[in-house]
């Protein structure tokens, strides 16, 4: 068996400027920081075989920080997986996002064009950037690359094993369908799998259909058959006790090189929290 744990990454500077962040690599702001922290202490005696992340700043750094807090001798890591970078968004990164009332009336080329970014629809994609279809194949990518691996060693040594993968909003969701469409039983996901606040946490459950009903199962490095349980999404237990603003004002980056801002300021900042950021930024259900 093996377990799956997908984490999204802690705020950011730009989910404060509520922009298209996609592949532009903006890093953890303070309270990304301490929201890394709480989730790191949440599954400090939890035991992972490994620890994967995107390696863009928020994803990779959120990761180095949940791998601090775990036990020695800590899991080994691989913060470089690109296939589990956020979707890219080309030419509107850096850009804020929009809702017109009528999204339809218009393509997105004549949006673009206005210079105004609005949620593509299915198929569309902004200039350079990649489609709900594009990141798609490529979660499935990972799902061949990073989780199937795991799956067939966890199935030959009969055992179980535990990964991490610190990725992104909307890969997560990518990643969890690639997954149930693995399933041999041909279900459909039953939600959109959207809305996971910063540092909000899923998990599946991966067993191949035969060695789960306890028949013995050949295992090749070919499609066996997999069955796949969603338990939790969306989880942010670990954020119940963080205050509306620990870690300052979510303009402000977080470096790892200089001292904690709080030594500095011990909470003088009284910023308005802006937990709307907190979210993928986007409803691409709502927005549609």
């Amino acid at each position: 068996m093996l377990t799956v744990t997908f984490i999204r990454h802690g705020q950011s500077t730009d989910n404060v400027r509520h922009v298209w962040a996609g592949w532009a690599d903006a890093p953890l702001s303070q309270r990304g920081k301490t929201q890394a922290e709480a989730l790191g202490a949440y599954f400090s005696k939890t035991l992972f075989t490994k620890i994967y992340a995107s390696p863009l700043k928020r994803a990779a750094t959120t990761a180095a920080l949940f791998l601090a807090a775990q036990p020695a001798p800590q899991p080994p890591h691989d913060f470089t997986i690109e296939s589990i970078k956020e979707q890219k968004f080309g030419i509107a990164e850096g850009k804020p996002w929009c809702s017109p009332d009528n999204r339809s009336s218009k393509s997105l080329s004549e949006y673009m064009s206005e210079g105004k970014y609005p949620t593509p629809l299915p198929g569309e994609r902004f200039t350079d950037g990649e489609s709900d279809e594009d990141l798609a194949a490529r979660a499935m990518q990972a799902v061949d690359e990073v989780i199937m691996p795991h799956v067939r060693s966890a199935m030959r040594a009969r055992r179980a094993e535990h990964i991490a993968l610190v990725s992104h909003g909307l890969c997560i969701r990518a990643l969890i369908c690639a997954l149930l469409e693995r399933d041999s039983r041909n279900i459909s996901p039953s939600r959109g799998y959207t809305g996971m606040q910063n540092t909000a946490w899923a998990r599946a459950i991966i067993e191949m259909q035969d060695v789960a009903d306890g028949t013995p199962l050949e295992i090749t490095d070919e499609d066996n058959p997999l069955i796949v349980t969603v338990t939790d999404f969306g989880r942010t237990d670990h954020l119940a006790k963080l205050k509306p603003n620990a870690g300052g004002t979510g303009k402000i980056a977080y470096d790892p090189k200089q001292r904690d801002i709080r030594a500095f300021f011990d909470g003088a900042a009284n910023t308005k929290d802006c937990e709307s950021d907190a979210l993928d930024g986007i409803n691409r259900e709502a927005k549609k």
